[in-house]
C-alpha cells in the first residue's frame, strides 16, 4: 500500500488520474485580462444552444475534481454537472457556508484565489485575488500535492500555505485571505491574535482548519480508547470495535512495522458509526488504513485502498461515508503496467447498509455540510 502511495499522488498532481465523466469543449469560450493576470470566461455555459435551460448548482452538495475540472453533484439524487464555466486549471477547493466555493488556479508562476456562488442563475467564475506567491512554492516536496484551501470560519479567513520544509515535513509559511475585505496577508502570531473572531454558536464549531460543522456524535469521541493492539468504546460496557479486523494484513513492509494505534477521526451523523485511522507503520509520516465501525461493534469495515497520510472522507447526512479510494487500472490505460500493478483513485460511497459504489473515477472532493447534525 505505502508503496503505491507515492506513485498515485504524483498521478493526482500532474493530472494522470482519469475521470468517468467527459467534457464536450466550447467553441465559444474567450479568453480577457483582469488585472494583467489572464481569466478565462466561457460565453455560453451550459451547452451548444445559449437558449439552453440553465442548469441549477443549488441543490448539490458536493463538488468532485477532475484533471483540474470542477464536477458538482447531487448526493441525493446522484447527479454530476460538469462546471464549464470555469476553464483554468482548478488545484484545490472548498465550501463555505454562504453556499460559495472558493478554489485557486494556477496563473503564470503564480496563484490565483476564484469563487463561484451556486446560489445565483448561471453562476460564473469570480476572480478574487492573485495570493502573491509562486504555485510551487505550494506543492509539497513529499508527494507532490498542492497545499489544500484552508477556511477559518471563525475569523472570516481563507489560507493557502506555502514554502515546504523538511524540517517539520510541512509548509512553513501561509497567506492569508480576508473574506470581509479581500486583502491578502501574510500569517504571524501577532496578526492571528489581534484578528477578532466572528460568532459563531455553540452548534457550530470549527473541525480542524477546514470549515466542517462537528456533529454531537463527536463528543463520543472522549469514550474511545486505544488499548492492547484494538480500538474499545468505553461508555458502559466496553465495545470492542476493531477484533473482526486483521490489520496484520494491511502492513506493506514489516520492517517499518510498529505497535498498533488508533486515532478518531470522526463520527456518522446518526451517532452509529466511528471512522478512524489504524497507524500500522512508520516513515516519514504514519502509514496504515481507514476503518469505519459501529459504535456497538456489530459491523467493521477496513477500508483497504486507504492509507493514513493523504486521505480524505467525509460523512454525508444520510450516515453515507464518500471518500478517496483506488482501484486497479484497466489493462486499457495507457499507463497499465502488469508488472506493477499499478492502481487508480477513485471517488467511493458507503452506505448505511455497508454496500459500496465507485461514484467517480476522479481522486479528490469536497462536500457542502451546511445542515447540522
Amino acid at each position: 500500500m505505502k508503496r503505491h502511495l507515492y506513485f498515485l499522488l504524483v498521478m493526482l498532481a500532474t493530472g494522470l488520474v482519469g475521470c468517468n465523466i467527459t467534457i464536450k469543449p466550447d467553441p465559444n469560450s474567450v479568453t480577457t485580462n483582469v488585472d494583467s493576470v489572464e481569466v478565462s470566461v466561457n460565453v455560453n455555459v451550459y451547452g451548444d444552444s445559449v437558449a439552453a435551460q440553465p442548469v441549477d448548482l443549488s441543490q448539490c452538495d458536493m463538488v468532485m475534481l477532475d484533471n483540474g475540472k470542477l464536477h458538482f453533484y447531487d448526493t441525493k439524487t446522484a447527479t454530476s454537472i460538469p462546471y464549464v464555466a470555469e476553464t483554468d486549471s482548478v488545484v484545490n477547493c472548498v465550501f463555505t457556508p454562504d453556499d460559495c466555493l472558493y478554489y485557486c488556479v494556477p496563473a503564470g508562476k503564480g496563484i490565483v484565489l476564484k469563487r463561484v456562488n451556486l446560489t445565483e442563475t448561471n453562476p460564473q467564475p469570480e476572480l478574487l485575488a492573485d495570493w502573491g506567491v509562486e504555485y510551487e512554492k505550494c506543492v509539497t516536496e513529499t508527494y507532490g500535492t498542492v497545499s489544500p484551501l484552508e477556511y477559518y470560519a471563525s475569523r472570516r479567513m481563507l489560507g493557502l500555505h506555502h514554502d515546504f520544509s523538511w524540517d517539520g515535513y510541512d509548509f512553513r509559511e501561509q497567506k492569508l485571505y480576508n473574506m470581509d475585505n479581500g486583502q491578502i496577508t501574510d500569517w504571524d502570531y501577532e496578526t492571528w491574535q489581534e484578528t477578532e473572531p466572528v460568532y459563531i454558536s455553540d452548534d457550530q464549531e470549527e473541525m480542524g482548519e477546514n470549515y466542517q460543522y462537528v456533529s454531537t456524535a463527536d463528543e463520543f469521541a472522549e469514550f474511545l480508547h486505544d488499548e492492547n493492539g484494538q480500538y474499545w468504546f468505553k461508555d458502559g460496557d466496553p465495545v470492542c470495535l476493531t477484533n473482526k479486523i486483521d490489520f496484520s494484513q494491511y502492513v506493506s513492509d514489516p520492517e517499518y512495522a510498529s505497535d498498533r494505534e488508533f486515532s478518531y477521526i470522526s463520527s456518522a451523523p446518526d451517532n452509529s458509526k466511528v471512522l478512524y485511522m489504524a497507524i500500522l507503520e512508520w516513515g516519514d509520516y504514519p502509514h496504515g488504513i481507514l476503518a469505519v465501525s459501529s459504535y456497538d461493534g456489530t459491523f467493521q469495515m477496513p477500508l483497504e485502498d486507504t492509507d493514513c497520510t493523504g486521505f480524505n472522507a467525509k460523512w454525508l447526512d444520510d450516515g453515507s461515508l464518500v471518500y478517496v479510494g483506488e482501484e486497479p487500472l484497466s489493462p486499457d490505460d495507457p499507463d497499465y503496467d502488469a508488472n506493477w500493478h499499478y492502481r487508480t483513485h477513485c471517488i467511493k460511497r458507503i452506505y448505511p447498509d455497508g454496500h459500496v459504489e465507485i461514484i467517480a473515477h476522479c481522486g479528490d472532493f469536497q462536500v457542502k455540510q451546511s445542515v447540522l447534525h
